[in-house]
């Protein structure tokens, strides 16, 4: 679950606005009305009710009478983003940033795609446009930093973290990244005080609770990784899902009997479990033990006869 330098980094997300939508609850704030009629508003509804295909028809029609339209490319922008059509959507926003120079949202969703596509310094380009357009845009900010993480541009990250953090304090997305980015640095007692951030604007992360005390172990201090890991068994839910990781979290702290009791429990649920264990680093001081061992070499009969006999 973690390598040498990282604790538990999860995938990291991009604030998305529309992009590759399945949902477009968002779609008519994100979308601009044009000024084509009749029904300037048929575009958007077409696309709201996922057809996309004729969302993008109607944004054609507009733009063959009107193709200097900037609103209206850049919803044919977000429809063609939609298809996953992703090079044709970025062309139909840079056609509609020629009509409209300070079009944030157009700059900002160009950076989405080209974030999905990999092209963090392109996109990093298109997110500093969005926000010299419209310095409010924070969804362009923390985008940013989720693009100079991707390029390990480590402190750069932290300080865009930090500026979101300073308009928005309760950012709970932005204080955990900038943890992350903290331990790339091996800063790790600022790390700490970072998911600290993070419990005090949600105390139930379970991830938050795990990933400090993994680093709290990571520097010695035991008695506190023994009480943050405590805390995240409180929060996880005692399910088929959840086993295997509180099985593991219970061996890091000593609880080797519980720890097997939950192994057992999540193999018996999901079989691929043995492999796991075996690799995960919270399993790691039982690697060698005789009894964790069986367990990991035992059939399911054993495994379900073993879970029986603890019931």
């Amino acid at each position: 679950m973690t390598d040498e330098n990282t604790i538990n980094n999860p995938e990291i997300e991009q604030q998305d606005k529309c992009g590759g939508c399945t949902s477009c609850s968002d779609y008519e704030d994100l979308s601009k009305a044009t000024e084509y009629e009749p029904n300037a508003d048929q575009g958007i509804l077409l696309h709201q009710l996922s057809e996309r295909e004729k969302a993008l028809e109607f944004y054609d029609g507009i733009l063959a009478e009107e193709p200097e339209n900037g609103d209206a490319w850049y919803n044919k922008g977000l429809t063609l983003h939609s298809l996953s059509r992703f090079y044709e959507a970025i062309d139909a926003y840079d056609t509609a940033i020629q009509f409209n120079p300070n079009d944030s949202d157009a700059y900002y969703n160009k950076g989405v795609i080209q974030s999905e596509l990999g092209l963090y310094s392109e996109a990093i380009e298109s997110y500093n446009k969005a926000i010299a357009a419209d310095e409010t845009n924070i969804d362009a900010v923390y985008n940013k930093a989720t693009a100079l993480l991707q390029l390990k541009e480590y402190e750069e990250a932290v300080s865009v973290y930090d500026q979101i953090l300073e308009k928005e304090k309760t950012n709970v997305s932005a204080a955990y990244n900038k943890s992350l980015a903290l331990i790339q640095l091996e800063k790790y007692e600022e790390a700490i005080e970072a998911f600290d951030v993070v419990i005090q604007i949600d105390p139930t992360s379970k991830e938050a609770w795990y990933d400090k005390g993994h680093l709290l172990l990571k520097i010695g201090r035991e008695d506190d990784a023994k009480e943050a890991f405590s805390n995240t068994i409180k929060l996880i839910p005692d399910l088929p899902d959840s086993w295997f990781r509180i099985g593991g979290i219970l061996a890091i702290v000593g609880q080797k009997k519980e720890s097997l009791k939950y192994l057992k429990k999540a193999i018996n649920a999901n079989e691929e479990s043995r492999d796991w264990a075996k690799e995960d680093l919270d399993y790691e001081s039982l690697w060698n033990d005789a009894e964790f061992l069986e367990i990991i070499n035992a059939d399911m009969n054993e495994i379900k006869k073993a879970i029986q006999s603890q019931e």
